[in-house]
C-alpha cells in the first residue's frame, strides 16, 4: 500500500479529530464580509442505495411530508439572511432532490428572489423524468448531477440500482436525451468496490467519452457508520486497487478529452463553460448547510443540522437554528490548512487569493507543507498558483476521501445528539428573527 495513504489517514485523523464540540449558539448578526454558498439537502428517496453515507429518508407520498420539509426550508434560510448572510451560488443534494421537483422549483424560485445566485445545481437519479427537467430548467438550474455510478447491468445489481433504475443501455439512452437542456450535464461513478473489474470500469467511462458527457465525477468508495453492512458484505476495501484503477484507468482513458477540475471530477475539454463541480469546497471559503443532517462552515466553526425530520421541523419552527453539534472555532493556522487542501484537491491554489485572505504570504505561513509537497515532487508553481501534478491528484483523492470519512463520523455523533434531543424538553434561549413581510407566503 502507498505509505502516503496511511500519512493522508494519519494528518486527517488527527486535525479532524481534535475539533472540540461545544452546545450550538447564536447565530452573530451583522454585515459579513461576502458571499457564502448554500447547501439545500432534501433527503427524500424512493428507496435507499445500499453504498449511500448521506442522510436520507424514504419519501412517503401521502403525508404532508414534502411540503413540511419545505416549509422549514424557508424559515431556516430566513434565519441566515436575518443574520446577515448573502448567498452566490447553491447546490442541492440528497437524497433525491428531483423526486420533488415541484416543490424543489418553488423554493428555488424563493430563494433566487432572495439571493442573486450566479449558478445553481442539482443532483437527480437517471430516472429523472421530463417534468423534472422541465422544472429545472424553469428556475434556471446550471447543472444537473446524475447518479449513473456504472452502465454494465452486473455492476448495477451489485449496487442495488439494476431493478430500480433499469439497465446500463437504458440508463444511457436517458442521460443522452439530457445532454444540452443544462450547461452542465454531470455523470457520476463508482469505484474501487472490492474487486472492482478494471475492465468494467474502463468500458464505463470510454462509454461516456464517446457520447459527449459534460463532466464525469469519479469517486471512490467510502467507508461509513451508514454503508459499513454493505461494505462488509462486499469485502475488504483493497487501496493498492484503488490506486490501479485511478492511474492506470481512470487518468488514461480520460486525458485525451477532458481537463481534471478536481482530483476525482473532470471537464470536456472543449467546453470551457463546464466550470462547476460538486466538491463546492473548493471554490468557497464559507458554505452554510441548510436542511436536516447539513453541515455548514461559518465564522471558523463547523456545525450539523438535526439528523431527524422530526426534530429538525420542531426546531425551525420554534424559531431556533437546527444545529445539534458546533465545534469550537477553528485555530488560524487550521483553517490556513483547511483552505490549502481544498484548493490542491481542485487542483490549484491562489497564493495571492491565499495572502489576500490570511493576511500573510503561502510560503511563509505554511511552509513545512509547502516545502513537503515540492520536496515529493507533488506540486508544481506556475507564476502566482501552485498546481498539482497526476501524483498529487492521486495524493489529494486519498486526503479528501479520508476527510469525507472521518466528516462521516461527524453525522455519526450528530445522529446521536439529535436522538438524545427528541426526547428532551427544548432548551431555552430561542433565537429571535423578524423576516421581512410576507417572505412565507
Amino acid at each position: 500500500m502507498n505509505p502516503l495513504h496511511h500519512v493522508a489517514r494519519w494528518a486527517v485523523n488527527r486535525k479532524l479529530g481534535q475539533l472540540r464540540w461545544e452546545a450550538p449558539g447564536r447565530l452573530a448578526g451583522g454585515v459579513r464580509p461576502g458571499r457564502s454558498f448554500l447547501y439545500i439537502h432534501v433527503p427524500f428517496c424512493e428507496s435507499i442505495c445500499p453504498f449511500c453515507m448521506f442522510n436520507a429518508h424514504k419519501l412517503d407520498r401521502r403525508s404532508s411530508q414534502v411540503q413540511d420539509y419545505f416549509e422549514a426550508l424557508k424559515r431556516e434560510l430566513l434565519m441566515y439572511e436575518a443574520a446577515g448572510f448573502e448567498f452566490g451560488a447553491a447546490y442541492v443534494g440528497g437524497g433525491t432532490p428531483a423526486l420533488v421537483h415541484e416543490e424543489l422549483a418553488r423554493f428555488l424560485e424563493f430563494v433566487r428572489g432572495r439571493f442573486d445566485l450566479a449558478e445553481v445545481s442539482v443532483e437527480a437519479n437517471p430516472r429523472v423524468s421530463d417534468a423534472a427537467v422541465q422544472s429545472f430548467r424553469a428556475v434556471g438550474v446550471d447543472r444537473l448531477s446524475v447518479g449513473v455510478q456504472s452502465f454494465d447491468d452486473g455492476m448495477l445489481e451489485r449496487l442495488g440500482r439494476l431493478e430500480a433504475y433499469g439497465t446500463g443501455a437504458e440508463i444511457r439512452e436517458r442521460v443522452n436525451r439530457l445532454l444540452g437542456k443544462f450547461r452542465i450535464v454531470n455523470v457520476d461513478f463508482i469505484f474501487n468496490l472490492p474487486d472492482h473489474d478494471p475492465e468494467v470500469l474502463a468500458r464505463d467511462l470510454q462509454t461516456a467519452v464517446d457520447d459527449g458527457i459534460d463532466q464525469l465525477t469519479t469517486y471512490p468508495l467510502m467507508e461509513a457508520q451508514q454503508n459499513r453492512s454493505y461494505v462488509d458484505r462486499q469485502g475488504r476495501i483493497d487501496y493498492d486497487l484503488e490506486a490501479y484503477l485511478y492511474k492506470r484507468v481512470i487518468l488514461p482513458t480520460l486525458r485525451e478529452r477532458y481537463t481534471p477540475v478536481s482530483s476525482w471530477c473532470f471537464s470536456r475539454k472543449d467546453k470551457p463553460e463546464v466550470d462547476m463541480l460538486d466538491e463546492y469546497v473548493v471554490d468557497y471559503f464559507d458554505y452554510v448547510g441548510i436542511g436536516t443532517g447539513s453541515m455548514s462552515l461559518h465564522d471558523g466553526r463547523v456545525s450539523v443540522n438535526a439528523y431527524t425530520l422530526p426534530l429538525y421541523q420542531r426546531l425551525v419552527a420554534e424559531g431556533r437554528l437546527p444545529v445539534v453539534l458546533e465545534s469550537a472555532p477553528l485555530a488560524r493556522r487550521d483553517y490556513m490548512l483547511y483552505y490549502l487542501m481544498m484548493a490542491l484537491f481542485g487542483r490549484r491554489v491562489d497564493c495571492q487569493q491565499f495572502e489576500r485572505i490570511f493576511g500573510v504570504p503561502l510560503h511563509r505561513a505554511l511552509w513545512p507543507e509547502c516545502a513537503g509537497l515540492k520536496l515529493l515532487g507533488l506540486t508544481y508553481k506556475r507564476g502566482d498558483h501552485i498546481y498539482t501534478n497526476e501524483k498529487g491528484m492521486y495524493v489529494f483523492l486519498m486526503i479528501l476521501r479520508e476527510f469525507f470519512t472521518h466528516v462521516n463520523r461527524f453525522r455519526s455523533l450528530a445522529r446521536a445528539a439529535s436522538h438524545k434531543l427528541e426526547v428532551q424538553q427544548a432548551p431555552e434561549p430561542r433565537l429571535v428573527f423578524e423576516p421581512v413581510a410576507g417572505a412565507l407566503d
